[in-house]
């Protein structure tokens, strides 16, 4: 199960820090489509380790959101639950 404390962690992470070894390639992530919508999300945010900051090949991607809109977590709930095959 995905920490709630480590994703806030990782959003509020500096954006400078996209000179870190850790930062997973997108590219790499593969969603297994047979598994249910939660379970695709559990293992993506697992295998992305930091969905606010990630890489997609050399660029340093920076995801945030308005204060107005939704958040992360309920952005990818509606996008792994309305994803078919």
């Amino acid at each position: 199960m995905v920490d709630v404390k480590e994703l806030d962690k990782n959003k509020r992470q500096d954006k400078n820090s996209h000179q870190s070894p850790n930062l997973v390639d997108i590219r790499h992530i593969q969603i297994d489509m047979d598994l249910p919508a939660f379970e695709r999300l559990e293992k993506y945010l697992q295998d992305i380790q930091n969905p606010y900051q990630f890489l997609c090949g050399y660029a340093t991607v920076h995801v945030c959101f308005s204060h107005e809109g939704n958040d992360l977590s309920t952005q990818l709930k509606h996008y792994f639950s309305s994803y078919h095959h």
